[in-house]
């Protein structure tokens, strides 16, 4: 039993979140870029940065996978802890991020899709999702 399992989930849920919020950000650069159609070589370059953005993301997932465990078995048990809410508006806010960053995901293939060298732009791109 982990004795300040609220907070560190909090902080590890933080952390994914600012991730998150990087990824949304970079994709909205990524999105304006497409539409004012940069060198693919700009292009690339902010898709390997998402890549290693969602490897941080994973990797946070996994450091952070036992107190997720814990939290979800003791759940009913911290509803008074000081981190309960927060916790529960981190979640939702996460949440909210990977729907909008599918959404994003979905709209760049679109636009590769539509623009030149498509074939080989959407290749590139699902190689780094």
């Amino acid at each position: 039993m982990t004795d300040n399992l609220p907070e560190l989930l909090c902080n590890s849920l933080n952390s994914q979140l600012s991730i998150y919020k990087q990824i949304h950000d970079l994709q909205t650069d990524l999105l304006r870029d497409l539409d004012s159609k940069n060198e693919l070589d700009k292009i690339m370059s902010l898709l390997e940065k998402k890549s290693h953005l969602l490897d941080d993301v994973k990797a946070e997932n996994i450091r952070s996978a036992p107190y997720v465990e814990e939290w979800i078995e003791r759940k009913s048990e911290m509803q008074n802890s000081p981190f309960f809410a927060e916790i529960e508006n981190i979640i939702s806010e996460i949440e909210k991020f990977v729907l909008d960053l599918r959404a994003q995901d979905e709209a760049m293939i679109q636009r590769f899709d539509q623009q030149s060298q498509s074939k080989n732009r959407i290749d590139a791109f699902r190689a780094l999702r």
